[in-house]
C-alpha cells in the first residue's frame, strides 16, 4: 500500500483492461498490455500528449490540471488513430513516488466506428470489463450481415428497407449500451473492492468512486429515456394548437428561474405571427425550454431573449424563426460546431460554472427541431453571449369552434367609468402629455402636467393634487427621484402611479421600492388605466353589454402589418375626436423627427447619456401610436445601453430605416380614419 491513495495500481490493473500510470511530467511510466500491444510506442516514457489527443476533458496539458478532474471522465484517441480509450484518473503510487493512473478500458464504439480493421480479441479486455459482452454481439452481428447477403433477392429487397428503418435505432442502442456500461463497471468494481476490504478510508475512497460512478450512469439513463420518447412519438399526428399560449406559457415557466439570477427574460414575437398553428406542440415546447433552460443557465448578468417572427410564407403555409438570444459567457467559434454532439459541453473547464451538464440537451433539441423539418444554428462570442435559432415549417390555422367558445364568449361587458379629482402627469413626451390629458379629461378628472421630476416637486409644493401619474425616465430629474423627494422631502402621501415603457420584473420592483403605488405600462390603454384610478379616486360606473361574437375575417396582407397595430391607432380614433387625432398625429411626427436629429447628434458627438434620452423617448412615441416593431426595437436598444452593452456598426441606418418604414405604415393607416 501507498502513502498517497488506497487502492494501488496493481490492484487497478485487476479491475481494469487499460491502465496507465503518468507522472508529474506527464510521462506514461507504465502501461498495461492492452496498451502495449496496441500501441507500442508507448513504452518510450512518452507524454500523454505525444500518444494522445485528448477529447474530454479539454485540458490535461498539466499536473495540476489533470488532479482537478479526478473522477472525470476521460476520453483519449491514439494519435494515429487506431486506438482509443475511456476511462478516469485516480491519484495513487507507483516505485514510491506519487503518480496519477488512468484506468479504464478501450473505446470500444470508436474503435468500431473508425478502425473497423482492428479485430480486438478476449484477451485485450479484464474478466471483469462488461464489454465483453458487447464484443461478442459486434461479431455475432458481422456473422449475420454475412449470411443476409446470401439470400435470395426477394428478401434483399425487404432487407435493405428494414436496415434502413433501423439504422438509427440500431446505432443509438450499440452506443447507449457502452456509455451505460462503462459507468457501471466503476461501481462493480468498487462494490467488489468494498467487500475485500474494511478500513475506514478505503470505504470512503470506494464510495466516492461509486458515487460519481452513479451519477454519469444516471446522466446516460435519463438521456436514454429522452431519446426513447423521441423515437417513440417519432410518428406523431399533428394537431392545431395556440402558439401565442404555448409561447407565454414557456417564458412564464422560467420567469422565477430567470429571477433568481437577476436576468431578464423577454417575450418578442412579431405582428404578423399567425396565432393558431399546425404542429407539434409538446416538440416545441421542450426545444424552448431547454434553449432557455440552457440560456439562463450561462449566463450571468443581462437578458434572455425569445424571439419569433415569419421568415417567409406561401398562402397559409409560412415559416416561422424562432431564436434565444442571451448575454452569457458564449461560445468560441472553434466549438460552435461541436455543441449539438452528445456528451460533450463548451464549458465543461469553465470553473466558473457550477454545473456544466452533461452535453445532452442540446442534442436532444437539434433530434427534436430535424423532427419538426426543420435545422438548428448557434451564433456566438465568447464574453458577449449567444443566439441558437431555428426554422419551423407549420401552418396557419383558424381556431376551431371550441377554442372559439374558450377564448371569446358571444356577450360580455364593458364598464364606462366617471372619476373625479385632480392628477398631475409627469412626462417629457409632449405626445404622451396631449395623448394622456385627453384621456383623463375624457374620465372627468382635472389635469395639471409637469415635463420632468424637478417640476412636479414643484408642483406637489404649490398646489394639491388626488394623485400623481408619473413617468420614469426623464431628464433633469428622474421619477424615482421625484418620488423619494416627495416621500421623504416633502412628507406627500398622495398615490403615485408609475408609467414606463420598460414592461419586466426589475422595473416594477424599482418602482416600487422608490415609494410608488402602481406601475402602468406605455401605451396606455384607457380601460386599464380607468381600472387602476378608480382604486384610488372617487369614482361612479357604467356596465353595458358588448356584442363579441367572433366572425370570420379575411386578413389582407399590406406593407404596413408587420410595423404597426392597428388596434392602438383605432382606440386612440374612438376615443378621440377627428380633430384632436390630426392634432396630435400631427404633434408625434414633429416630434418623432426631432427626436431623431437630436438622436444623431448625439451619436455624432458621442453623447451615451443624451443618446439614451433619445432613443427612450422615440420608443415611447412609437409605442402610444401603435408602431409595434420600432417601438420594440428602439425599446431593446434602450435596455442594452442601460445593460453597458454596445451597439454593433450600422445600428443607426437600420434603425432610420426602420422609422421610415413605421411613419409609412402610420399614415396609411391615418388614411383609413380620414376616409
Amino acid at each position: 500500500m501507498n502513502k498517497w491513495a488506497d487502492i494501488s495500481w496493481q490492484e487497478l490493473q485487476r479491475l481494469f483492461s487499460v491502465v496507465m500510470c503518468i507522472d508529474q511530467d506527464m510521462k506514461i511510466i507504465y502501461a498495461s498490455e492492452t496498451l502495449k500491444n496496441y500501441l507500442p510506442e508507448i513504452e518510450n516514457n512518452l507524454l500523454v500528449s505525444d500518444c494522445f489527443d485528448i477529447l474530454r476533458p479539454s485540458d490535461l496539458s498539466t499536473y495540476s490540471e489533470a488532479i482537478k478532474n479526478l473522477n472525470s471522465l476521460c476520453l483519449m484517441t491514439a494519435k494515429n488513430e487506431k486506438f482509443a480509450v475511456r476511462g478516469q484518473l485516480l491519484r495513487t503510487g507507483y516505485d514510491d513516488q506519487e503518480v496519477l493512473c488512468f484506468c479504464g478500458a478501450p473505446w470500444l464504439f470508436w474503435i468500431n466506428s473508425h478502425c473497423p480493421d482492428i479485430q480486438m480479441n478476449m484477451d485485450d479486455f479484464s474478466p471483469q470489463d462488461v464489454q465483453l459482452d458487447q464484443l461478442f454481439f459486434m461479431s455475432t452481428e458481422k456473422q449475420m450481415i454475412a449470411d443476409l447477403e446470401n439470400f435470395n433477392k426477394e428478401l434483399t429487397v425487404a432487407k435493405n428497407k428494414l436496415e434502413a428503418a433501423n439504422d438509427a435505432q440500431h446505432r443509438f442502442f450499440a452506443q447507449m449500451s457502452h456509455e451505460m456500461r462503462t459507468p457501471l463497471n466503476g461501481v462493480m468494481s468498487a462494490l467488489s473492492l468494498m467487500e475485500e476490504n474494511t478500513g475506514d478510508s478505503k470505504k470512503d475512497k470506494l464510495v466516492s468512486l461509486a458515487k460519481s460512478s452513479s451519477q454519469n450512469l444516471m446522466d446516460v439513463i435519463n438521456y436514454v429515456l429522452d431519446l426513447s420518447k423521441l423515437e417513440l412519438a417519432g410518428g406523431e399526428g399533428r394537431s392545431t394548437f395556440d402558439l401565442m399560449e404555448l409561447l407565454h406559457s414557456a417564458v412564464k415557466i422560467l420567469k422565477a428561474k430567470s429571477k433568481e439570477r437577476s436576468l431578464v427574460l423577454e417575450l418578442d414575437v412579431a405582428n404578423d405571427v399567425p396565432v393558431y398553428c399546425l404542429g407539434s406542440p409538446s416538440r416545441l415546447r421542450q426545444v424552448l425550454l431547454n434553449l432557455m433552460i440552457n440560456a439562463i443557465k450561462f449566463t450571468d448578468k443581462g437578458s434572455v431573449t425569445l424571439r419569433v417572427f415569419k421568415s417567409s410564407e406561401q398562402e397559409n403555409n409560412c415559416t416561422l424563426q424562432f431564436e434565444v438570444i442571451d448575454t452569457g459567457v458564449g461560445i468560441s467559434p472553434e466549438n460552435t460546431e461541436l455543441v449539438f454532439e452528445p456528451f460533450w459541453t463548451a464549458h465543461q473547464n469553465d470553473k466558473t460554472q457550477v454545473d456544466a451538464g452533461t452535453g445532452l440537451g442540446l442534442d436532444i433539441v437539434r433530434r427534436n427541431v430535424e423532427y419538426m423539418g426543420g435545422k438548428i444554428h448557434i451564433d456566438s462570442e465568447p464574453g458577449k453571449g449567444s443566439r441558437f435559432w431555428f426554422d419551423w415549417p407549420t401552418t396557419s390555422q383558424a381556431p376551431d369552434e371550441q377554442q372559439i367558445n374558450k377564448l371569446a364568449p358571444t356577450e360580455s361587458q364593458k364598464t364606462t367609468y366617471h372619476l373625479t379629482g385632480k392628477i398631475l402627469l409627469v412626462d417629457d413626451n409632449h405626445t404622451n402629455l396631449i395623448l394622456g390629458s385627453m384621456i383623463l379629461e375624457s374620465f372627468g378628472i382635472d389635469v395639471i402636467t409637469a415635463e420632468n421630476g424637478k417640476e412636479a416637486v414643484s408642483a406637489v409644493q404649490e398646489q394639491q393634487f388626488d394623485l400623481i401619474l408619473m413617468d420614469v425616465h426623464m431628464p433633469e430629474m428622474d421619477g424615482l427621484e421625484a418620488t423619494h423627494q416627495i416621500r421623504h422631502v416633502l412628507k406627500q402621501e398622495l398615490p403615485i402611479i408609475a408609467l414606463t415603457a420598460l414592461s419586466y420584473d426589475r422595473e416594477k420592483t424599482r418602482c416600487l421600492e422608490s415609494g410608488m403605488n402602481s406601475y402602468l405600462t406605455k401605451p396606455i390603454i384607457k380601460e386599464n388605466l380607468a381600472k387602476e384610478l378608480a382604486k384610488w379616486l372617487p369614482s361612479t360606473s357604467h356596465i353595458e353589454k358588448v356584442d363579441r361574437t367572433l366572425k370570420p375575417q379575411t386578413k389582407t396582407v399590406g406593407v404596413g402589418d408587420n410595423l404597426i397595430d392597428g388596434s392602438v391607432l383605432s382606440e386612440l380614433a374612438g376615443e378621440l375626436s377627428l380633430k384632436d387625432l390630426e392634432k396630435v398625429s400631427s404633434t408625434v411626427l414633429s416630434e418623432i423627427e426631432a427626436h431623431w436629429d437630436d438622436l444623431i447628434h448625439a451619436s455624432d458627438q458621442d453623447d451615451q447619456s443624451s443618446l439614451l434620452r433619445h432613443i427612450h423617448s422615440l420608443s415611447s412615441l412609437f409605442r402610444s401610436f401603435g408602431l409595434k416593431a420600432a417601438g420594440e426595437t428602439f425599446g431593446s436598444t434602450e435596455l442594452c445601453l442601460r445593460n453597458g452593452g454596445v451597439l454593433g456598426d450600422g445600428w443607426l441606418a437600420k434603425h432610420e430605416q426602420l422609422k421610415t418604414d413605421s411613419l409609412c405604415a402610420l399614415a396609411k393607416e391615418l388614411e383609413k380614419h380620414n376616409a
